[in-house]
């Protein structure tokens, strides 16, 4: 895999029941190269989560889905994605943390919020 994946399998080819199945910090990878696309503006989480609803609602799998609330938990959790409260950024948008980054590029897993 190529970009900001890593090693983790592009949300988007992956079946419901593949995403059922994927270890959760390989999720958590593929939801963050979902959310964070090279070039891309920052993304409103709202608005990523509605499409994500739509698409897996569509196979008829909530398993999938609470698979994905899980790894988007998993990433909140650890800080590798965290609110942009930069000034034009005004309602759910969210930005890969410094140290997000940092794991991304296969640097150490941070740790969750209670250290």
């Amino acid at each position: 895999m190529t970009g900001i994946q890593g090693n983790a399998p592009a949300l988007s080819s992956l079946s419901a029941e593949q995403v059922v199945a994927l270890p959760l910090e390989t999720l958590a990878r593929s939801v963050v190269g979902d959310l964070m696309r090279p070039g891309g503006s920052t993304p409103n989480i709202s608005g990523w989560l509605h499409r994500v609803r739509r698409d897996y609602r569509q196979l008829k799998d909530p398993e999938a889905l609470g698979a994905i609330s899980e790894a988007v938990a998993w990433l909140r959790l650890r800080m590798i994605i965290v609110d942009d409260l930069r000034p034009r950024s005004e309602g759910d948008w969210v930005m890969l943390s410094r140290q997000g980054a940092q794991w991304l590029r296969g640097g150490p897993l941070p740790l969750d919020a209670t250290g």
